[in-house]
Formats: C-alpha cells, sequence, structure tokens
C-alpha cells in the first residue's frame, strides 16, 4: 500500500498564461483552499510527478512553493470557518 502524505502547494506567477498554466496542473493534483493555494495528499511517486510537470512549464514570471504538512500540527481558524470539502484538513499558508 503506498504511503500519502499533505502538501500545500503555493505559487505567485504574475503571467496570466503561465499562472493559468500552474493553475490548470495543480486541479490534477489536488483542491484549492485559497486564490493560489492547493492543498494535495500525494505518493512519493504522485509528488516527483508534479514536480517534474511543473518544471516542464519553465516558469519565467514566478515561482511555486512546495510545504510539507504534516497531521499532529497545530491547526488555528480565525474568521470565518472554512467549508469543509474533504472531510479533512485543509490548510493555507
Amino acid at each position: 500500500m503506498r504511503q500519502a502524505a499533505e502538501f500545500a502547494v503555493v505559487y505567485d506567477v504574475t503571467n496570466d498564461r503561465e499562472r493559468a498554466r500552474v493553475d490548470k496542473l495543480m486541479k490534477g493534483y489536488g483542491f484549492r483552499v485559497q486564490k493560489s493555494v492547493f492543498e494535495c495528499r500525494l505518493t512519493r511517486s504522485e509528488r516527483r510527478g508534479m514536480i517534474a510537470a511543473i518544471q516542464k512549464l519553465a516558469l519565467k514570471t514566478g515561482s511555486v512553493k512546495i510545504y510539507r504538512v504534516y497531521g499532529g500540527a497545530e491547526s488555528v481558524v480565525l474568521g470565518q470557518p472554512m467549508l469543509d470539502k474533504d472531510g479533512d484538513y485543509a490548510y493555507a499558508i
């Protein structure tokens, strides 16, 4: 059985075309929790595949950062609670 881990993927891309390509790619790996933040549950091979796909985009106007989210980390929600899309936690960085 493949073990999956939680990741938050955050991007800041200024070019509309490049940003749309990142957005489309990320929709295949996880779900959006903010405009440019996705939460992904990935196996090691899925993570490697996602990284390779992002590198293939050859971004010139921004970057993508991937954070490992540990299940034992404390989660604090301030303001209005977020909708629970998957019955699990959603993280925004």
